[in-house]
């Protein structure tokens, strides 16, 4: 059994070195090891969040109650600095719905994302009451989430699972489940769902108590005392937020109702959960509202301004202006910060960062040393300037200049991008005048799909970059119909 949980511990917090050097012999490092562990905040890392409640728990035993524990102790240090803040307990009633007894190990894994989402909604102070603004506040982080639930149902673990539980509209079981866990939320379920936590946690407390030094026997009690104290008082404080917590998963349903729609409609006569989807304008949207990756830049202007006038166009050289007759080529000297003509010689290998819907055939290039400088999805996203719904990657294509003339094109610095609605306007950041922006900066290729031969083409490949947008996550390529070349005709 120790051994499971010390595997468990490793997946939230590295052992301490005095563990290891001791050749696991010092158990008073192996009590400040879960010490950390359970004193961590919320699990609202959604990759860690899919591994601790997804289907491959079985894999490793007690990292789900691990999770489950760790997320019980923040809600309770937060009700213990304000045990009347309303808030404080419409959180823990978010956390402790997901442990009620109606759900399998897949829907548990699955609405636990989504319950995440809406419960970093209400710890980061972005839902201010419990009235009607509740849904209002907390739908960008679940819209967020929704993101992060399909990586996670792309995974070849849930999808075997999907498989032998018969399930083809995942979407639309989880809307089910997710009303179910709505009929039994109840303020005696709650409770009972927080003693299935206390006491996983008293028995990790008797080996901190009998490990660990006086000062942590100390600390330990002053943990339980507070939970326990917060127990007492559950029962009547959870009963005044079943309503608007039962009003929320009514939410999450419908918006799971939705999705199971889109899903249908994904392809012609058939459901298909697993068809591959580049998220869109909207889900991007509420993604960077509700938690901005390290690629998007919020602030008011351009890092790398865009090219506000096209250049005189050379003769043979693609018609980048406002009225290209090339739908794909119009306006695309926009996409640049700096440009100027180029020739690529013959035997040149050019790269196209794609996903799996994207043409083979369009516009944007870049030469093989650029390519080379890009480690991550991050990397390739901050330096071309590419948004999600534009472009989901996952794949590269090759191209390599033909024997005799050489390829016409423009080349240079890209320009920064600023995210625009369906209407053509700025996405606002915040109240501050602030939009969101990618960075731009690298050196790019603009040519005419039009002089491409497909005789040319390479094999698509994977970057191993995965096909998350948001969360950074790894999918695994297998059953995701990756690497088929795309070749659009007409271009």
């Amino acid at each position: 059994m120790w051994e499971e949980l010390e595997n468990a511990l490793a997946w939230y917090a590295a052992a301490p070195s005095r563990w290891v050097q001791s050749s696991r012999q010092e158990l008073a490092a192996a009590a400040e090891w879960i010490w950390v562990v359970i004193q961590g905040d919320f699990a609202e890392d959604q990759s860690a969040a899919q591994i601790a409640t997804g289907t491959v728990i079985s894999m490793v035993p007690f990292v789900d109650q691990l999770c489950d524990i760790r997320d019980v102790v923040a809600n309770c240090k937060k009700i213990s600095e304000d045990d009347d803040n309303a808030l404080h307990w419409f959180a823990l009633a978010i956390t402790l719905v997901g442990l009620v007894p109606v759900l399998g190990s897949l829907a548990k894994g699955c609405l636990k994302i989504l319950l995440n989402g809406a419960r970093k909604a209400v710890v980061t102070h972005t839902v201010k009451a419990l009235n009607g603004s509740v849904w209002l506040a907390t739908r960008p982080f679940v819209e967020a989430s929704i993101v992060k639930l399909n990586q996670h149902l792309a995974s070849p673990p849930v999808r075997k699972t999907l498989a032998a539980l018969k399930i083809d509209n995942v979407y639309k079981h989880l809307a089910t489940k997710t009303r179910e866990l709505k009929a039994a939320a109840s303020a005696n379920a709650l409770v009972k769902a927080f003693d299935s936590v206390i006491g996983p946690l008293k028995q990790l407390a008797e080996l901190m108590d009998r490990w660990g030094s006086a000062a942590m026997k100390t600390q330990v009690g002053q943990l339980l005392a507070k939970v326990q104290v917060v127990r007492d008082k559950a029962h009547r404080k959870l009963g005044e937020v079943v309503q608007p917590l039962q009003d929320m998963l009514e939410r999450i349903a419908r918006r799971l109702d939705v999705e199971a729609d889109m899903t249908y409609r994904a392809s012609t006569n058939a459901h298909n959960p697993h068809a591959y989807r580049r998220p869109g304008l909207e889900a991007e949207i509420a993604a960077l509202r509700a938690d901005p990756p390290s690629w998007v830049k919020v602030r008011r202007r351009a890092p790398k301004k865009a090219k506000k006038t096209c250049p005189a166009i050379p003769e043979g050289y693609p018609d980048i202006t406002d009225i290209s007759a090339s739908r794909p080529l119009r306006k695309s000297f926009r996409t640049f910060h700096i440009l100027e003509p180029a020739e690529i010689p013959p035997g040149t290998v050019l790269y196209r960062v794609i996903d799996p819907n994207s043409a083979d055939n369009s516009i944007c290039w870049m030469r093989k040393e650029e390519f080379d400088l890009l480690k991550s999805k991050t990397d390739w996203r901050d330096r071309f300037a590419v948004w999600a719904n534009w472009n989901g990657n996952g794949e590269v294509v090759t191209y390599t200049v033909p024997p005799g003339k050489p390829l016409k094109v423009w080349e240079g610095e890209t320009a920064s991008q600023v995210l625009k609605d369906r209407a053509g306007n700025p996405v606002k950041a915040d109240d501050k005048g602030n939009y969101f922006w990618t960075a731009g900066g690298g050196k790019q290729i603009v040519l005419d799909p039009a002089n491409l031969d497909t005789a040319h083409l390479g094999r698509r490949q994977p970057t191993n970059w995965g096909y998350s947008n948001f969360g950074g996550e790894h999918v695994d390529l297998v059953g995701v119909p990756t690497l088929t070349n795309n070749w659009h005709k007409g271009k």
